[in-house]
């Protein structure tokens, strides 16, 4: 490239320049040399530049030649990178599908061990919160009703809830996850008599909420849990004891005489222990 430019040079040198001294016979009869002159300083330009382009680049391919191997490795390690991640991401787009199909399969199916497993399985999804919310409104339902029969098992049962809640809530959910388990654990508590605890808890909801189906019903359960005949009631309740099973009846042995009269003047005792009349709540409110 540098040889033909200098060739052309020696040729443009070897030609009378434009307006010194040529006589005009020269222009008249010279016209094309003139143009291709013309040409040849245009060639020359770009060739000029490419050169210096051309040198240019030589000279950072010099400057970065010490650092290629650096430069290659971390090209290499970021398309490594970007394959793992397009690879995770992938796991986890099946992963959730996975999740929520086990999660479906088992809220139709209503066993508990199938929600145990789905949490067991996908810890940290919303499919394993979920089932975990469940779980834990299951044990309250199960609460619930054993406090008329079985209270030791039925506090059992509510306190395991309470966990429950608690933990789900501690991970901070969103939406109606959220005000479920808030919810719940409100519920769980007053089935407790923790009737302060579970108060703060409809509050919170109807307060956090308020657009939501529940905030109704967390505001309405708020208002009654403050008021004495509620707390006239609970306290009725707690003092109550559940009759034993009716498998422990019939394994009991015969009673006396002596035991009979006791027998009898202890129902006669609970008898006169009645309710508060129409009571504001009850534990079995507490299940809807």
């Amino acid at each position: 490239m540098k040889k033909s430019w200098h060739d052309r040079r020696k040729r443009r040198q070897g030609r009378p320049a434009a307006g010194a001294g040529v006589p005009d016979s020269f222009h008249e009869h010279d016209s094309d040399d003139v143009r291709r002159l013309k040409a040849d300083e245009a060639i020359i330009e770009e060739e000029l530049g490419d050169n210096a382009l051309a040198e240019a680049a030589v000279a950072a391919y010099d400057r970065m030649r010490p650092y290629l191997s650096t430069l290659l490795a971390a090209a290499a390690a970021a398309v490594a990178g970007l394959v793992v991640w397009s690879l995770v991401a992938s796991q986890a787009e099946a992963t959730r599908r996975q999740s929520w199909d086990a999660c479906l399969a088992a809220m139709n199916a209503g066993e508990p061990n199938a929600l145990a497993e789905v949490i067991r399985r996908y810890p940290g999804t919303d499919a394993a919160r979920w089932a975990e919310l469940l779980t834990a409104d299951q044990a309250t339902a199960e609460g619930a009703d054993l406090l008329f029969v079985d209270r030791s098992r039925g506090e059992s049962r509510l306190q395991a809830a309470v966990e429950l809640y608690t933990a789900l809530v501690a991970t901070a959910p969103k939406g109606l996850l959220a005000e479920r388990a808030v919810f719940g654990l409100a519920k769980a508590r007053e089935c407790l008599g923790q009737l302060a605890e579970a108060r703060r808890g409809y509050e919170a909801v109807a307060a956090e909420f308020p657009q939501e189906p529940l905030a109704r019903v967390a505001s309405r359960r708020a208002a009654d849990l403050g008021l004495e005949s509620t707390r006239q009631w609970y306290d009725w309740f707690a003092a109550v004891k559940p009759a034993a099973a009716t498998e422990a009846k019939a394994a009991a042995p015969e009673a006396t005489p002596a035991v009979e009269a006791k027998a009898g003047a202890t129902e006669a005792k609970n008898a006169d222990a009645a309710p508060p009349a129409e009571p504001a709540a009850a534990p079995a409110a507490a299940g809807q």
